[in-house]
């Protein structure tokens, strides 16, 4: 272990968590007085077990994981005495068909490997696993001497053979599989995770929670219990149990942790069952106001005049997750009175609106965006909201609207705001109409915040910084992720959002009519002053609220 650890330091630097000053200054304490680097460093709080273990894991090739983020099978535990797990640092996780996962501080350890494979009669899998989070879960899930044993329920074993909707839904049923999703649902509203994805593997059933943009792995499922637990999931959504070979959605609204979410649930074939993705909409947090969002005070204020315009399009654009919708949400509550009618298309309807009129498209029905937006303008509409522009049909329709007096929201798939004009251009639109309806573009990304109950404050590598030309020779604070309990050590706690807003001026609208390109368009819209989503990043750097690395990671290109 010790000629592994030598090469820790340079890991921790290429992923800008310590500087060469600080390596540097732990390897003369080595040379004084002995040790790891890795432990010098936690020790003088430049760094935590996580980051060295996690570099120390993709150094050797074996998989570390975050204690903190998965639950401990309870069966497991009995196959390794609470002695054993202290005196050697480890804990049993899971188990697997005949191989049984174990965290460890020393994975590289075969002597120990070889011991506890005598002692359990399974294959090991050694991961590695950070000290105090091991002595932590062992304390934890090991009963103490004078505990009362715990008889478990006599259980009903389920196949993953092909079974008939009746035995299905008997299976469904059990209260095993109804304790497990209940489970796994209110644990994710805890988290508060945004989805769950529940993924049949070869020889395991998994599930991860995205968690602030990130997936993160969970303990794996029963694998037997497959068929019956994704039936319960669809019995709870009216979804059909018998149908496994195309895709399904369906929602459903549970109370859990004292209040009501709603679960909008997918499901798709794939070679080792079905994979199932839950979105989890939580009401109870309500409609954000603008100034709740993260823009900045200049971007605000232009973006409040430009959403009071009479008539025009706005459009919002970022990847699939970066909160187009919440940010339109924000702006029709922003703009919402009994003096306007406001009507809109969604799909999803994510959150209901005082005094709009919400629809939601069916294509199954036959209400498609483009037929529902041209039987909305015959509504006598002030201002139309449309969950996403997909096609030139679509654009037509509500590029018309807009030229004849209605305010016009929705969303497109750009990487930034110039793109936009390009887009609707590349969908068949004409360029003069492209224009003329277009009064304003956003593009925005999410950016995890970093958890203000442990942040820590170092100096990036110059290398780093100057990515970030602006930021080169300033006197800023730069902060990073540390991790404690109040952040699960992820290091981050919520989310906010960098945006760059574009108002075309009459040379931007001469080269849109042009058709020039994507490219020609940014530089022309950077040289008139338009902030860009990396100089968004930039202030919530400077203002402490993010990290370099995560800038970099949303706004790189």
């Amino acid at each position: 272990m010790a000629r592994e650890w030598k090469k820790i330091g340079q890991l921790l630097i290429e992923r800008g968590i310590i500087s060469k000053e600080q390596l540097d200054t732990a390897l003369k304490e080595q040379s004084l007085h002995g040790g790891f680097i890795g432990e010098i460093l936690c020790r003088e709080q430049k760094t935590n077990e996580n980051q060295v273990f996690s570099a120390l894991g993709q150094q050797l090739g074996i998989a570390f994981i975050d204690l903190n983020t998965i639950t401990v099978d309870a069966q497991v535990l009995k196959l390794v005495s609470k002695e054993l797990c202290l005196q050697n640092t480890l804990i049993p996780l899971f188990l697997m068909g005949t191989t049984l996962t174990v965290a460890m501080i020393d994975p590289l350890n075969t002597n120990l490997i070889q011991r506890i494979e005598a002692i359990t009669e399974k294959k090991v899998k050694a991961v590695f696993g950070t000290p105090s989070a091991i002595k932590t879960v062992v304390e934890k899930h090991y009963p103490s001497p004078n505990a009362p044993t715990a008889h478990p329920a006599k259980e009903t074993d389920i196949d993953e053979e092909e079974k008939d909707p009746g035995a299905l839904q008997e299976a469904a049923n059990l209260a095993s599989v109804v304790e497990t999703v209940n489970t796994m649902i209110s644990k994710a509203v805890e988290m508060k995770a945004s989805d769950i994805h529940i993924e049949p593997r070869q020889e395991s059933f998994n599930y991860r929670y995205r968690i602030d943009g990130i997936l993160y792995e969970m303990k794996p499922l029963p694998f037997k219990s497959q068929s019956a637990i994704i039936s319960r999931i669809k019995i709870m959504a009216n979804m059909d149990i018998a149908e496994k070979r195309l895709p399904q959605d369906g929602r459903t609204e549970i109370f859990t942790n004292g209040k009501t979410v709603d679960l909008r649930i997918s499901t798709f074939p794939t070679i080792h069952g079905e994979n199932v993705v839950i979105r989890i909409l939580d009401h109870s947090s309500g409609v954000l106001n603008l100034t709740e969002l993260g823009f900045s005070e200049e971007i605000l204020e232009k973006f409040k005049k430009l959403i009071y315009r009479p008539y025009g399009i706005i459009l919002v654009t970022g990847p699939t997750g970066s909160g187009k919708t919440t940010t339109l949400y924000a702006a029709l509550n922003e703009i919402n009175n009994l003096e306007k009618n406001i009507m809109t298309l969604e799909d999803p309807v994510e959150y209901e609106l005082p005094f709009i009129r919400q629809s939601q498209v069916n294509p199954k029905a036959g209400l498609t965006f483009a037929k529902g937006l041209r039987s909305i303008v015959r509504q006598d509409p002030d201002v139309i909201m449309i969950g996403e522009i997909r096609d030139k049909e679509t654009a037509d329709i509500a590029i018309h609207a807009a030229l004849t007096g209605h305010l016009v929201f929705s969303t497109l798939h750009t990487n930034d705001a110039p793109s936009a004009f390009t887009r609707l251009i590349d969908m068949g639109v004409e360029p003069f109409l492209v224009s003329s309806a277009v009064i304003g573009v956003i593009a925005q990304r999410l950016i995890r915040t970093l958890c203000d109950q442990c942040k820590q404050e170092y100096t990036p590598l110059p290398e780093v910084i100057a990515q970030f030309g602006a930021l080169s020779g300033k006197p800023v604070k730069f902060y990073k992720e540390q991790g404690c309990d109040f952040c699960k050590n992820r290091g981050y706690s919520g989310r906010s959002a960098i945006y760059e807003l574009c108002l075309p001026d009459e040379k931007l609208k001469g080269l849109v009519t042009k058709k020039e390109s994507a490219s020609v368009l940014r530089e022309e819209t950077t040289k008139s002053g338009m902030k860009t989503l990396r100089d968004a990043g930039l202030k919530k750097i400077q203002q402490g609220v993010t990290s370099l690395s995560e800038i970099l990671r949303v706004t790189e290109e």
